[in-house]
């Protein structure tokens, strides 16, 4: 019986974009890892945390889609039998070095290669067309071994593990009912800008698609667009008011959602008075370029008057979305370069007056960024207090709470470090 199998360049732009178009059937499988979940009525596939998290294990794009490729039996199966076929010409020549550098790259892969030891193969597998277009020769050549120990070595607990795959129902993004569109489960792009500015420039993308207008169109009610654009024809409402219309940008666009509610989490934090604060401040090597900066810093300060810097703003919104379970469409590499990925965003809100840039900071701080005073009323009124302010009180939550947690962890740990004389410095 011949299985279905997912194209190359599917599984490339599925780790892209969060999202496809493409029949259903040959993701079944790796639906059943719980690697993608299926929208059949639609022919929609989307990646799940858990294939993200497999994906991200590999050092390339490349070895990344042969991972989701290794996490379906009969494929890896057969790349089993070609490592068990080169450890046993590396015993028959007592290779010993290289006997113990590929089973401690296995690791808990090592014992499905024990099992498949009397079936050891180097012949061409029934998988030679997909091996060629992803690694550009068969898997039994001697320049994909490496390749194979590493991929069929950090999936070995994907396929070791048991997992009892939940029938999930990801139900369609609604920019008026954030509590859905940021549910668990969630996958969110990283931020993208199809028409920048000449000004702008948006940091590459590690996959080999390059990132165009129609980028995952069509399928962005799967999941979090990164799309910082201006609204459509179809999203706009020629009613709306120019307030209006602006809070339904803010709507309409994840990133822009996200990072205004952290604004709006800041103002309403202070204006607590006993409770702390929340602040964003520029960080010292970019106060030359206030309206793009590539790192924010955020600074908290407790109730008990300690002010700690925490970190970036990127890593503030990691761990929200760490809080929600909600997942980055990214590579490693790209994930740790979120900061660059944000400046495109914060320069979109400052020009369309959602955050402010204050040079002074509050109180006569340190130069920082706040909400502006317009869009900050229009929080309140009937349409923005509805969907942002009300409907928005997850993401409220998520942030008050993930940088309170975040400030009291750095606190802990700069106070066992230093000595008792410098607790009340900046920590």
């Amino acid at each position: 019986m011949t299985i279905q199998l997912p194209q190359v360049k599917e599984l490339f732009s599925l780790l892209n974009d969060g999202v496809i178009s493409a029949p259903t059937a040959g993701y079944e499988l790796l639906q059943s890892q719980a690697l993608v979940w299926c929208e059949p009525t639609v022919s929609k596939v989307v990646v799940t945390a858990r294939g993200l998290q497999v994906a991200s294990l590999l050092p390339t794009e490349v070895e990344a889609v042969a991972a989701l490729f290794g996490c379906i039996a009969d494929v890896r199966t057969a790349w089993l039998r070609i490592v068990a076929s080169r450890l046993r010409e590396a015993g028959l020549r007592r290779d010993i070095g290289e006997l113990c550098q590929a089973i401690d790259t296995l690791g808990l892969a090592s014992q499905e290669v024990r099992q498949e030891m009397e079936r050891a193969s180097l012949e061409a597998t029934a998988y030679s067309q997909i091996e060629q277009e992803l690694l550009g020769s068969g898997a039994e050549l001697p320049v994909n071994y490496p390749k194979l120990l590493r991929v069929l070595g950090q999936t070995a607990e994907v396929m070791m593990k048991e997992f009892a795959a939940k029938s999930v129902l990801l139900k369609h993004v609604d920019p008026f009912e954030p509590k859905e569109s940021w549910s668990v489960g969630r996958v969110l792009q990283m931020p993208w800008l199809a028409s920048p500015s000449p000004e702008t420039k948006t940091a590459p993308h590690p996959y080999p698609q390059p990132l165009s207008p129609k980028r995952g169109e069509g399928s962005q009610n799967l999941v979090l667009s990164g799309s910082v654009d201006d609204l459509s024809e179809t999203e706009r409402d020629a009613e709306d008011t120019e307030s209006k219309a602006l809070m339904r940008w803010v709507l309409y666009r994840p990133w822009c959602m996200l990072l205004a509610q952290i604004v709006f989490t800041q103002e309403a934090w202070g204006a607590e008075q006993i409770s702390g604060q929340l602040s964003l401040e520029l960080s010292d090597d970019q106060l030359g370029n206030p309206y793009e900066p590539k790192r924010i810093d955020v600074v908290v300060v407790r109730t008990d008057g300690a002010e700690v810097l925490c970190g970036s703003l990127g890593e503030l919104v990691q761990r929200v979305l760490q809080r929600l379970q909600i997942a980055l469409v990214a590579r490693p590499e790209e994930v740790a370069r979120l900061d660059e990925f944000l400046a495109p965003v914060v320069r979109r809100l400052l020009e369309r007056k959602v955050w402010r840039f204050d040079p002074r900071g509050a109180g006569g701080g340190r130069p920082g960024f706040t909400i502006d005073d317009d869009f900050s009323t229009s929080c309140y009124r009937a349409f923005g207090s509805k969907h942002f302010y009300r409907a928005g009180s997850i993401l409220t939550a998520a942030i008050r709470v993930s940088a309170e947690q975040w400030a009291a962890d750095r606190q802990t740990k700069s106070r066992a470090l230093l000595p008792a004389n410098s607790a009340n410095e900046r920590e």
